[in-house]
């Protein structure tokens, strides 16, 4: 399972990882992910032969540097999962007084 994979890998870089949404009163750094997309190619006759799966990760913290030291931490790692067709986008969130750093990638399995 991808997710398994996902969660032990970011867990090297950042204690606080957690799927989709950050408990309540979370301290930062912080890491939460999210499954896009999962979809299945099929043989002709509906073997699947390969998952396609398009993966979001946000770093958040306090500051723009450690969000960036953390950033290159995470793709480094996306890559060690044949991580590919990676993208960031830099974000400051004004309401909670965080930088996040968002990353978009797709594994093949």
């Amino acid at each position: 399972m991808i997710e398994k994979d996902l969660f032990s890998t970011l867990k090297n870089v950042c204690d606080r990882v957690y799927p989709i949404k950050m408990p309540e009163g979370t301290t930062y750094p912080a890491i939460t992910y999210q499954v896009i997309y999962d979809g299945a190619n099929q043989s002709i006759k509906g073997n699947v032969f390969q998952r396609d799966v398009r993966i979001q990760v946000d770093i958040w913290a306090k500051s723009y540097a450690e969000v960036k030291t953390l950033k290159d931490e995470v793709v480094d790692k996306v890559v060690e999962l044949n991580g590919n067709s990676i993208n960031a986008m830099d974000i400051y969130e004004d309401d909670i007084e965080v930088y996040r750093e968002l990353i978009d990638f797709k594994v093949r399995r």
